[in-house]
């Protein structure tokens, strides 16, 4: 049973001394776009539910709080682990020591308009209060611990309870067309918001991941339509009190060929769906994702062709750069049918039979920085196709055979005056001209704002 010393409440002094007027503005609120704010729905002030790949088949995640270098300055950087990821302390008043005594509404200790020390990830605190406390009379974290006599127990209960804009709503990925998520989708996800307290106003949460049995009971009412699978509340050991574990999410959304149709895999519309590998009720299984962008495609790659983390390697033509970058993404919903565009064997090679090749890439030094010159060309110099990165530092560039000269066994990609990559080559004397016909390109990218893209990885 949750212990909880008990709090002296008489002669509390400070009641209401650190309250504010009005709940502050989210980070998703903000005038000014970003990554944080840019796929987030704020006409209907409402959380898309993204479409990704896991063992193949079609999930759905929210993207809430992202931690990276331009998010949390001097806390996460170049090869910083997820125990850098901050948590904070959410406090319910309790008459009898446990979460079943728990009297009104939980107490959250940072917003996250208090920046760097603001998580989405709580650990439950409990406050034992004697059996006459009215409900809702601590409203803040100064008052739990005004008059300087109140002793709060800390539970080791983590809960994912992001803070939301007051009404935010979460969209329902399976609603009106099937699988597939649409961003003009009326219905909503069935998970109510739970209401808190910060400094004396309300402030809105969703409670996803937690790791006590006992926190998913006393969260079981935000579940309102017990027949849509997907949408309870996990339980799994995904944090502790001073570290969050997280899991990798390999980020192929900066490319575009192939991508027909928007597939809400975010944050664009028009990029390839991102795949993970651990989801609800695998061992490990976390909401924090660490994102494995991925610079290197195999040749010719067109979206969903891959959509298992297991293939997504060196031997297969993928190469990744673990980055600086934590994104919280509860998965939610069922997961759904199979991927039919998945293909078994990548090319890893240029083929010099073909009409064309495609080389779909990036680079550390170009994520999130459009418009930067790329140029493929031979051992001795000689340029062969030429590009530049759309808004998230991709580049997918179309290789002519023709343009090839005999002989040449490998090409480099090369940007800033740096080699980023060699690709080996296949000579053939007789390309086939027939393949260029059928060969196609949807590099077209959502005109996101460069300038507040390009801050993210400053």
């Amino acid at each position: 049973m949750l212990f909880a010393f008990f709090v002296a409440f008489q002669d509390v002094q400070g009641i209401g001394e650190d309250y504010i007027e009005q709940v502050p503005k989210t980070v998703y609120e903000s005038e000014t776009m970003s990554p944080q704010n840019m796929d987030f729905d704020a006409v209907n002030n409402r959380f898309i539910a993204h479409a990704g790949w896991y063992n193949n088949k079609l999930i759905h995640y929210y993207k809430f709080r992202m931690f990276t270098p331009s998010t949390y300055p001097d806390v996460v950087g170049p090869g910083s682990p997820s125990t850098a990821i901050p948590t904070q302390k959410i406090y319910f008043v309790t008459t009898d020591g446990t979460m079943d005594g728990v009297v009104g509404r939980p107490i959250i200790q940072y917003h996250t308009v208090d920046g760097v020390v603001y998580s989405d990830f709580m650990e439950v605190n409990l406050v034992t209060a004697p059996a006459d406390y009215v409900a809702d009379t601590f409203k803040s974290e100064g008052d739990v611990f005004s008059g300087g006599g109140a002793t709060v127990s800390p539970t080791g209960i983590m809960l994912n309870i992001p803070v939301v804009p007051v009404g935010a709503t979460l969209q329902d990925p399976h609603a009106s067309t099937g699988e597939t998520a649409t961003n003009g989708a009326t219905e909503l996800a069935p998970i109510d918001p739970v209401r808190v307290w910060y400094k004396g106003v309300e402030a809105w949460t969703y409670v996803f991941e937690v790791t006590d049995q006992i926190a998913a009971d006393y969260f079981a009412s935000t579940r309102n339509d017990p027949s849509k699978p997907g949408f309870g509340i996990t339980v799994t050991n995904f944090a502790t009190a001073d570290s969050v574990n997280a899991i990798p999410i390999w980020h192929v959304n900066q490319f575009t060929r192939g991508v027909t149709d928007s597939n809400f895999g975010g944050p664009s519309d028009m990029g390839m769906r991102n795949v993970i590998n651990l989801d609800r009720g695998d061992d490990g299984y976390s909401p924090l994702w660490q994102v494995f962008w991925l610079t290197a495609m195999p040749i010719d790659y067109i979206a969903d062709q891959a959509s298992n983390g297991a293939t997504m390697n060196s031997q297969n033509g993928f190469e990744t750069f673990v980055s600086p970058m934590f994104v919280n993404c509860p998965d939610i919903g069922k997961v759904g049918e199979m991927n039919s565009a998945m293909a078994s064997e990548f090319k890893t090679e240029i083929d010099t039979s073909q009409a064309t090749n495609w080389v779909l890439g990036s680079h550390p030094s170009l994520i999130m920085k459009p418009d930067i010159d790329v140029i493929i060309k031979t051992a001795d110099g000689t340029v062969v196709a030429t590009g530049a990165t759309n808004m998230m530092g991709a580049f997918e560039i179309e290789v002519m055979s023709s343009d090839i000269p005999d002989g040449a066994e490998e090409l480099m990609v090369q940007t800033g005056g740096q080699d980023i990559r060699t690709i080996p080559v296949i000579m053939t004397s007789e390309p086939d001209e027939t393949s260029a016909a059928s060969s196609f390109d949807f590099s077209g990218f959502l005109a996101f704002s460069a300038v507040a893209l390009a801050a993210l990885f400053i």
